[in-house]
């Protein structure tokens, strides 16, 4: 039997495909790489047990792809365009992928009897006015709003799952995806651990929106995808899971981190704040504490510790390696 992972070629979709590897599963992945980069997909070649197209799930040739794979066992979603900059450029793309693309996959784990999981995200809090967010918060979000594509998306996605499993049984499973980082993130990913890495190694400027006292909570990825096993695994259907770092940290914060990390001289500037900048996050994990037997396990400062390894090499870098120049970088 065979696993299905849509948005395989993404960053947590390639760690959650080498967890999946390594425990023996034999794992489907597909990806249209709209977001994500074919050259990242190196570390999965070769591997045995792993199959891989690259397609849009939105599309006929997902069905056709999934129908050559006899019985599935599982369905993990995990497809959308992600990245605040294209929240805009590729917001019908965004939508149709979390309501089109979800059916899909909705509709072959129906067919095959199987469980499906959905990464959903924080986003769907919005711009939380309510700290901690739990999951039975409904959130501030703007439909009309600069982020509507993932925000709506998401959101809608989650209400397909619902459905799903209501009308027609389907093992519909929903985690909400905080912050994650780790080694493998794509070097031109315009994510803020991504690029204040890129940047700093680089000795260019690292820059932030605003003064920078927006806070975020950074799950390492190997504990996200511990708690997206989980919750396959142990989670009710068509209830959601907070997946998330309880450390909330300043932007400003994590840059000045990253500085004394890497040793780099690179100096932080700021730019103006998008209008559309969340303020906060702060997920409440009680239910996945108590009902999944999740938590975060490693710390910031290791998993940054790790993640500048990990750029250094691909980057071609020495263990010290900062000149200083400043040169603007997009922040998300």
């Amino acid at each position: 039997m065979t696993v299905l992972v849509t948005g395989a070629g993404g960053f947590l979709g390639r760690n959650l495909v080498h967890n999946l590897l390594d425990d023996g599963f034999a794992v489907a992945g597909v990806d249209n790489f709209i977001t994500s980069d074919r050259r990242d997909m190196v570390s999965l070649a070769g591997r045995p047990g792993f199959a891989f197209a690259e397609l849009d799930i939105t599309r006929p040739e997902f069905g056709a792809f999934a129908g050559k794979l006899g019985q599935i066992e599982a369905v993990y979603h995990l497809a959308c365009p992600t990245g605040v900059p294209n929240t805009g450029p590729l917001a019908y793309e965004m939508m149709t992928t979390c309501y089109e693309g979800s059916k899909a996959a909705l509709e072959i784990a129906r067919a095959h009897g199987a469980p499906a999981l959905l990464t959903s995200t924080a986003e769907v809090y919005g711009n939380p006015l309510v700290v901690p967010q739990s999951e039975t918060y409904s959130g501030n979000v703007d439909p009309l709003g600069a982020r509507k594509g993932y925000e709506e998306g998401k959101r809608a996605a989650e209400a397909l799952f619902a459905i799903y499993h209501e009308r027609y049984g389907v093992a519909a499973k929903i985690v909400r995806v905080f912050n994650t980082y780790g080694p493998g993130m794509c070097l031109d990913d315009t994510r803020v651990i991504p690029a204040f890495l890129k940047a700093a190694l680089s000795g260019q400027a690292l820059t932030m929106h605003g003064a920078g006292g927006q806070t975020r909570c950074y799950t390492y990825a190997g504990d996200m995808v511990n708690g997206i096993r989980l919750a396959m695994a142990k989670g009710a259907p068509a209830r959601a899971y907070n997946l998330g770092s309880q450390q909330p940290v300043t932007v400003r914060d994590l840059a000045g981190l990253v500085l004394r990390l890497t040793g780099s001289l690179s100096s932080i500037i700021s730019i103006d704040r998008p209008s559309h900048d969340h303020d906060s996050r702060l997920p409440d994990t009680t239910r996945a504490h108590t009902e999944l037997g999740w938590s975060r396990g490693v710390e910031l400062e290791d998993g940054l510790r790790a993640s500048i390894a990990d750029f250094r090499r691909r980057m071609g870098l020495g263990e010290e390696h900062a000149t200083g120049r400043e040169t603007a970088v997009r922040v998300a």
